[in-house]
């Protein structure tokens, strides 16, 4: 099992120092990977429903109240400053981005990356950001099948011929450099809808630390999808994030849940940082690359 670790992404400490501080500390300390989150601006208050906690509503406010840097800005910066650690965004919101411009931009840096980037992508929950940017909030799932065919093809294409969708109409164009691998792209959510589309054009599902336990289990939906059209099941990826917060008191409880996770079936397991050990983040992920990560990650 692979092991990442979020970047500092939100409020004040989010700063270029602290930033490339801890990319270069999580390579060191052996973490495979660095991962950020998607959001471009925030309401003062949402109307649209949150669909991941019980009341429907968006727990705490600290990206509301604090900064939150762009994810794919943030992952180009780290780039350049690391050389093995992959770089992940969990999970763009594809429906709210404009399919051919962020093919590039992601495109873009993969390849400055050296074939390093992972493409977590999701339709987003919340109606008011897409009015916000000028994008339609409708026909969420078409939409988001034609944004990840028509990305993959300005990735793998030479030309770009007679692509017709109820969006975007691409016939005659391309767009290079393309990535120097193949980008994995994981799905995030857990519907029925979700769970096809994971199995019939994606690598992997993106989870959350709700099916700590039973990730392997919930996947199937998604294998069973990947069989039925011709894919093969068993190349598909569960990854997760969610799983634990990083602390100097918690590092027992961090390796007891990445334990879990790896009996559970996740391949790629996703932490984070507690917000009070930011400034002594390098020491703390030293200690726990030295002590419990060969655990964590072992088969």
């Amino acid at each position: 099992m692979d092991v990442g670790i979020l970047l500092p992404q939100a409020g004040d400490r989010a700063t270029r120092e602290v930033v490339l501080r801890h990319a270069r500390a999580a390579e060191e300390a052996g973490f495979d990977s660095l991962w950020t989150n998607d959001h471009v601006v925030f309401p003062r208050e949402y109307r649209s429903r949150y669909p991941y906690s019980a009341d429907g509503n968006l727990p705490g406010r600290v990206h509301i109240d604090a900064s939150l840097l762009e994810p794919l800005t943030e992952l180009a910066f780290v780039a350049g400053a690391t050389s093995r650690v992959q770089l992940g965004v969990a999970v763009l919101v594809l429906n709210m981005r404009q399919a051919v411009l962020h093919a590039k931009i992601m495109a873009t840096l993969d390849h400055l990356a050296g074939g390093r980037f992972i493409l977590g992508a999701g339709m987003g929950w919340a109606k008011e950001e897409f009015e916000v940017l000028g994008m339609p909030s409708d026909r969420r799932g078409a939409r988001f099948e034609e944004s990840l065919e028509l990305t993959r093809k300005l990735w793998t294409e030479e030309w770009v011929d007679g692509f017709q969708g109820d969006t975007y109409e691409v016939d005659g164009w391309t767009s290079r450099p393309h990535p120097p691998r193949h980008v994995p792209i994981w799905i995030g959510g857990d519907s029925p809808q979700q769970m096809r589309r994971i199995g019939e054009l994606a690598d992997g599902w993106l989870t959350h630390g709700n099916y700590l336990d039973t990730a392997g289990e919930a996947m199937q939906p998604a294998r069973e999808a990947a069989e039925r059209a011709g894919r093969d099941p068993d190349a598909l990826v569960i990854a997760m994030t969610g799983i634990a917060l990083l602390a100097s008191d918690r590092l027992e409880q961090v390796r007891e849940r990445l334990g879990r996770a790896r009996e559970a079936g996740v391949d790629h397991a996703i932490i984070g940082l507690h917000p009070r050990e930011l400034l002594d983040a390098p020491d703390l992920m030293r200690r726990f690359g030295e002590d419990y990560l060969a655990e964590a990650k072992a088969d």
